[in-house]
């Protein structure tokens, strides 16, 4: 679990950036607008997302939804984060989705009578913990996007595989995922091929026989 202390950092970090920034990509720490729009397209390649209940882990101001309409991908979705103001933000700009707040462990294992056809997470697993244990929060995280989505999961990351890092940001190694997300089933896509310091997985279920 995520301890309480990195919890209330997280929150109190966004939200003086929202403060400072505005609802903006500034304000989320992850580059510019350019990066994200190929975040979101490395998500959205998971399926073909139209007319799919897609949970949204980490959603900030619901910037993939507005992604995927703009390219007509129009879905049920509903998006968690531990920031208030931003689910505050989010709601008011896409009044057609659900927000709710919850955090990326405690958040999801309180699912336990959802379902959703896709869950995606972009950047939420960046910051480094001082209290919590990075790489166990992830492999938590993914276990339950994995239980909760019927057809897929798309998580990206930063990756290890990189000339340089900032000290507040966590860089996971590919394999590592890889290997882990293996143990949850055999259909796993590793996608390091896009141009950002990152990567992307994408998790299936097993196809029906296999053992």
């Amino acid at each position: 679990m995520i301890d309480p202390r990195d919890k209330q950092e997280i929150i109190d970090r966004y939200t003086e950036r929202i403060k400072s920034a505005g609802h903006n990509v500034t304000a989320l720490g992850s580059g510019s607008d350019a990066h994200q729009i190929i975040r979101y397209r490395v998500m959205s390649e998971i399926a073909d997302l139209g007319g799919q209940h897609v949970l949204d882990v980490g959603c900030g101001f619901g910037g993939f939804l507005k992604y995927c309409r703009h390219f007509d991908q129009p879905m049920t979705y509903t998006g968690i984060d531990i920031v208030p103001e931003m689910l505050r933000i989010a709601e008011e700009n896409n009044p057609a989705g659900e927000f709710i707040e919850a955090d990326i462990v405690d958040g999801l294992m309180s699912m336990e009578d959802k379902s959703f056809d896709y869950v995606v997470s972009s950047q939420a697993f960046n910051n480094r913990y001082n209290y919590s244990d990075n790489l166990e929060i992830v492999r938590i995280a993914i276990q339950e996007c994995f239980r909760l989505a019927r057809k897929g999961v798309a998580i990206d990351m930063m990756s290890t595989h990189v000339d340089f890092q900032e000290e507040r940001l966590f860089y996971f190694d590919p394999g590592e995922i890889f290997a882990c997300c293996k143990t949850l089933t055999k259909r796993v896509t590793l996608r390091h091929d896009y141009p950002l310091f990152e990567f992307c997985v994408y998790l299936f279920p097993d196809f029906q026989g296999w053992k």
